[in-house]
């Protein structure tokens, strides 16, 4: 049956998968889970969760996942709370992460997943600013007792670095297992977070580059909108994905 389903995919110029015969580089948290560095139940943050698109891939990936998703503009975050009111093991927090505590009054975009605290474009008629309270990941998880996540995706359209630089402590004592993080490589793209100082930044406390995913607006976007997803592991990480690799 799997020969002849493969067979049939490519009469009609397509490729057929399994989850395990899945190149590395094209399912981030596919990549994160073959590396047998983490277990089943790992503790996730989602910065800029929206409605809820990465909680969803984090719960099929990982099914005992503790997810912390931060959402601070008030429309996509009700959505967001009604998609994962059975979900006990995901807890919605109204916040935006940056560098330093504090307040800001943002215009909400006109599409929500473009909200964001970088910049205020395209605002939705109708709609009011929204007074947006910022903390950092390094007090926040001072404040709920956590000392590490395994899992770290950032999507804050533009303003990603300043939530890596609130989470110094963290990253300093590699106690953030994985980054992903949203990057463009368009010099005048302010809608998104430019890769050179992630990686400086990331660099610098240890952490290495494992990778681009979600690169179909490289290839197919305007270059006013060029941007991706990278993908970065602690050192302490990498050693235990490489012991755990050669055990089994």
């Amino acid at each position: 049956m799997k020969s002849l389903l493969k067979t049939t995919a490519q009469r009609f110029g397509g490729h057929l998968y399994s989850r395990g015969s899945l190149p590395t580089g094209v399912n981030w948290l596919l990549d994160i889970q073959r590396a047998l560095a983490i277990d089943r139940d790992p503790l996730c943050f989602d910065v800029g969760a929206n409605v809820g698109q990465t909680v969803t891939a984090l719960r099929e990936t990982f099914g005992g996942a503790h997810i912390h998703a931060f959402e601070p503009f008030s429309t996509p975050r009700a959505l967001l709370v009604e998609a994962t009111r059975a979900d006990p093991r995901t807890t919605v927090v109204p916040l935006a992460m940056g560098s330093a505590p504090g307040s800001l009054l943002v215009q909400p975009h006109e599409e929500s997943q473009m909200s964001s605290l970088a910049t205020t474009t395209k605002h939705r008629e109708g709609s009011d600013p929204e007074c947006i309270t910022i903390d950092t990941l390094d007090r926040y998880c001072a404040s709920q007792q956590i000392d590490s996540i395994d899992i770290l995706k950032t999507d804050t359209e533009g303003y990603d670095l300043e939530v890596l630089r609130g989470a110094s402590e963290l990253l300093a004592g590699q106690r953030i297992g994985y980054v992903y993080i949203e990057v463009t490589f368009m010099p005048n793209d302010r809608q998104h977070t430019a890769f050179a100082p992630v990686m400086d930044l990331l660099t610098i406390h240890g952490y290495r580059f494992l990778g681009l995913y979600e690169t179909y607006p490289l290839h197919f976007f305007e270059d006013s909108s060029v941007y991706c997803n990278a993908l970065f592991v602690s050192s302490a990480m990498r050693k235990r994905s490489l012991a755990a690799r050669r055990t089994t």
